[in-house]
């Protein structure tokens, strides 16, 4: 069966789509059998999987699905190992499908009180979602740390008081993440000796290692 992972927040600007892209690449490039969902209308997903093949790059598939997820991902996924699910920076039918169909939640999050306060609201349509699967798990992921500032380890702080565990795994504030972007690539190979490739390469293995857990 299929491993649906959901990237999901409803505040914009948080670097879902960099998560989402930069995950699905590296379980590809271990050898899983990755799908990448696109359920942002914005659609880049779609414009880093139509530069990949422009460029022939060996990256996973990436397939539009709106609110109708819910119904058809198991069918549509069939085949494959893990199905990582990008979503829109809203509130509205896709964010509700991606939860619902999701086997782990990941929500980024970027540092700042702005962002901690979007947070909430993310939290609250997890808990709605939770009252139709309570066997749902999220973890939350500090994204775009900047290691000269106090904000990150403040965020992290007002976090934890929350009933979401925040993951140890942390993305900073690189370039190379939007070089990467792009030219149709995960950082992990496109700047492999690079930081952010070590930093997806540390979170992939605590998603795994969620995952594994919600399949126990």
């Amino acid at each position: 069966m299929t491993l649906v992972i959901g990237v999901t927040a409803l505040k914009g600007g948080v670097g879902k789509s960099t998560v989402t892209t930069n995950l699905g690449a590296q379980l590809h490039n271990e050898g899983h059998r990755v799908l990448i969902v696109d359920g942002d209308s914005q659609g880049t997903c779609r414009g880093w999987a139509s530069i990949a093949a422009s460029a022939d790059r060996d990256t996973p598939p990436v397939v539009s699905m709106g609110a109708e997820m819910r119904r058809d991902l198991a069918k549509v996924a069939a085949g494959f190992d893990v199905a990582v699910v990008d979503t829109p920076p809203r509130l509205g039918a896709e964010q509700r499908a991606a939860m619902l169909v999701s086997d782990l939640v990941i929500i980024p999050v970027t540092p700042g009180p702005a962002d901690v306060w979007a947070l909430q609201e993310t939290l609250a349509l997890l808990d709605d979602a939770r009252e139709l699967r309570p066997e749902l798990r999220a973890a939350i992921v500090l994204n775009r740390i900047s290691k000269r500032t106090s904000i990150a380890a403040a965020t992290r702080g007002a976090i934890q008081e929350w009933d979401v565990p925040v993951m140890e795994a942390t993305l900073g504030n690189r370039v190379a993440f939007g070089e990467a972007m792009a030219t149709g690539q995960g950082v992990t190979s496109y700047a492999p000796k690079s930081s952010a490739a070590a930093e997806v390469k540390v979170l992939t293995v605590e998603v795994l290692r969620r995952l594994e857990e919600t399949d126990q």
